[in-house]
């Protein structure tokens, strides 16, 4: 029998659990994701695909209830809204009655959608099913012909309890290896920086062609992300590691989907580090790409891959199983939290390609993520759309040597990169402010 609290559609994945113990202070727990579109967006038509695409994904019809010791996930009746949002002046509380309780936010300014989701019911690829879904069925009511070619999980196909599995419970009765897991040693940080409130961010958006991202890979032999990173690492070092010899030391989560095939679009990744060391400053550029791709290889064994998300998943649901009070339990997950992103010097993550049946992107000219660097003091997300990649790069500080001289290395190696910067006003997230009392 299920029970109502193991309600496939209540289920909370054991990595996950540690966003309902934080805020947008401590990690990124709060994505953006910023769709510009053809024309205006319509809220009327924008409303009436959000509360469809929910038919197709009502896992996340979710909001909070707060016991004595936890915060657990309950059935929402109200509708949900889409809000008027730029992004930069009006500032909401995810999961709060701004939402209409609801853990993600749909807003709109002019011709971009903007939606966003707390981690805890998601990641990255997971929410793009639903992005998705949303925007094919707000094209269908404005009245364009579009057509679902298979890959968009709209309402002409059916939701299964898979879709919202805790993929992670998978490993309970796995013991992977963590032979050669790479140990690392204190890393590089931003001396001066340490963000203990939360003042605006801003973002900057480096694009280019991902042919010639590509075309460079294919030169050296390595892969865009072997190029991307130590570029970055190498602009951070420049600015701040004089006199030092640790390594820069990127976070980089995997998804998992790729080792343990799984439906779901609950959070469900793990995460590398990926050094760049002092040494690296007097090699040729292509010589460190080759390093960084070598050592990537040598990370990404499904052993590692496994015994890194059973470690952290473990963690996460320890903490929140455990019968303490919820303040004490906040103040952990939050100590827990930005510990494990302090460790780094800075979290890079790359959602891939955001792929669109061709009927649809006529409609959609522009697709772009923000990951909110919190408590780091940069954060980075790759996407790309219509051959355009994007590096969407948020920071804390307003000096903009590192993105400036990240698109002066990418411009030597003859890769047009334009730049964007803009005030990024991060969505807040507060457990108490998001939840009701739980009632059994």
């Amino acid at each position: 029998m299920v029970t109502l609290t193991d309600h496939p559609l209540l289920r909370t994945d054991s990595y996950g659990k540690i966003f309902l113990y934080t805020t947008q202070e401590d990690v990124a727990c709060v994505p953006r994701h910023r769709i510009r579109m053809s024309e205006p967006v319509r809220p009327a038509c924008l409303l009436s695909a959000v509360k469809t695409a929910l038919l197709r994904f009502p896992h996340m019809m979710v909001g909070l209830a707060a016991t004595g010791t936890q915060y657990k996930y309950r059935l929402l009746v109200d509708e949900p809204v889409v809000l008027p949002f730029d992004g930069t002046t009006q500032r909401y509380t995810i999961g709060s009655d701004d939402t209409h309780g609801y853990l993600f936010l749909v807003g709109y300014h002019e011709d971009t959608i903007f939606m966003e989701y707390q981690h805890s019911v998601s990641d990255g690829r997971g929410f793009e099913e639903f992005i998705r879904c949303v925007l094919y069925h707000y094209l269908l009511e404005c009245g364009h012909k579009v057509e679902n070619d298979g890959s968009v999980r709209a309402t002409d196909s059916a939701y299964v309890t898979e879709e919202s599995e805790d993929a992670f419970r998978r490993l309970d009765e796995m013991e992977p290896s963590p032979a050669g897991i790479y140990q690392k040693p204190a890393a590089l940080h931003a001396d001066g920086l340490t963000w203990e409130n939360d003042s605006p961010e801003v973002v900057t958006e480096l694009t280019f062609p991902f042919s010639a991202l590509r075309a460079k890979a294919k030169e050296y032999g390595v892969s865009p992300l072997s190029i991307i990173a130590p570029l970055f690492s190498r602009a951070f070092y420049h600015k701040f590691g004089e006199g030092h010899t640790e390594p820069v030391i990127s976070e980089i989560p995997v998804d998992l989907r790729q080792v343990i095939p799984s439906l779901t679009t609950r959070y469900f990744v793990c995460f590398i580090d990926l050094p760049y060391e002092a040494e690296y400053n007097s090699m040729p550029l292509p010589e460190v790409f080759r390093k960084t791709k070598d050592f990537l290889n040598s990370q990404m064994a499904t052993e590692q891959l496994l015994f890194r998300a059973k470690r952290a998943s473990s963690v996460c649901r320890e903490l929140h199983e455990r019968d303490i009070p919820i303040a004490e339990k906040e103040a952990e997950g939050r100590q827990i939290a930005r510990q494990f992103v302090r460790d780094d010097t800075f979290l890079i993550t790359n959602v891939g390609q955001f792929k669109l049946p061709e009927t649809m992107q006529p409609y959609v000219l522009e697709y772009g993520a923000v990951l909110p660097c919190s408590v780091q003091p940069f954060a980075m997300l790759i996407s790309s759309y219509k051959g355009t990649m994007k590096l969407s790069i948020a920071q804390r500080d307003h000096d903009f040597q590192v993105v400036t001289e990240l698109q002066r290395l990418l411009s030597s190696l003859d890769i047009p990169v334009q730049a964007n910067s803009y005030p990024f006003l991060v969505t807040r997230y507060d457990g108490a402010l998001s939840s009701v009392p739980y009632l059994l």
